[in-house]
């Protein structure tokens, strides 16, 4: 998480605080975010007296999606874009997912989403399950890539040529990326993902279009099963650092983030149509 420092609190009136405000689970969340360095994403130190703020940090299994969303590291730098320079708007993030973005204009919205997958499948070891389909509905895999098969346009669509084999390592995951960001995006990603009914860890938000958009929830907490509040994660235009975003409408709960179905409004994009969905 990123330090953000609020006035002159100190540790001992934070302390204060602290015992004075058990109730006020919102403060006691703000308070939480204030004493948090950089780590991984799911960290939420909450007071330890008070037990109706429920994290779900201990909730999934070491191997599962959600678990690595919750654990992504998150660092506190500056938004990049493919070039390596600083974005404009920087202060639509708290923090950013240190992977690289790659040198040409290719790892935008959807493909952020497509590459948490693709090195979650890799970090597990499932690279049979390493695939994605195109806007052209032909379907792509890792595997696919490694025997050689390489995709190019013809027409409308895309046929596919042999060319070299490549070893299964990361450096080839990321060739194998660059192309299928070329040939995917929200539209395909839409209609390839399973439908959700909720919002919780995994869920995408996605409007399909050209240009569409979409989001990721990493994280969410609960205030006595009733409240819940979630940590949000995109790619954006041109291609730029994956990152979380920052609640600006809200600035007592940053990160967090209140959803309710209806019209959704962040930091980077208006969702006024828009899907529910998630890769398992």
């Amino acid at each position: 998480m990123v330090n953000i420092k609020y006035g002159n609190v100190t540790n001992t009136h934070l302390t204060s605080l602290k015992l004075r405000m058990k109730q006020n689970w919102y403060l006691i969340l703000m308070l939480a975010f204030m004493n948090s360095g950089n780590s991984s994403v799911f960290e939420l130190q909450t007071n330890k007296q008070t037990d109706h703020i429920t994290d779900t940090s201990n909730k999934y299994k070491a191997n599962s999606w959600q678990y690595f969303l919750q654990h992504l590291p998150i660092v506190d730098q500056p938004i990049l874009d493919y070039k390596g320079r600083p974005i404009d708007y920087q202060q639509k993030h708290v923090g950013i997912v240190p992977y690289d973005v790659g040198a040409t204009d290719l790892q935008q919205c959807a493909d952020a989403l497509m590459r948490l997958r693709a090195e979650y499948l890799f970090q597990q070891k499932r690279y049979d399950e390493i695939g994605f389909h195109f806007v052209s509905g032909d379907y792509y895999s890792w595997n696919a890539y490694c025997n050689g098969l390489r995709p190019v346009p013809k027409g409308r669509g895309i046929k596919f040529i042999t060319a070299s084999h490549s070893q299964k390592n990361h450096e080839s995951l990321r060739h194998y990326l660059d192309i299928v960001y070329n040939y995917a995006s929200t539209i395909s990603l839409a209609k390839e993902l399973e439908p959700a009914n909720r919002f919780e860890i995994g869920t995408v938000v996605i409007h399909a279009g050209s240009p569409g958009h979409c989001f990721i929830i990493i994280d969410e907490i609960r205030n006595n099963k009733v409240d819940t509040v979630y940590k949000l994660l995109e790619g954006y235009t041109p291609a730029q650092s994956i990152y979380v975003l920052r609640n600006l409408s809200e600035p007592g709960i940053v990160p967090w983030h209140k959803l309710e179905m209806g019209v959704i409004e962040t930091a980077s994009y208006r969702f006024d149509n828009y899907k529910l969905v998630k890769f398992e």
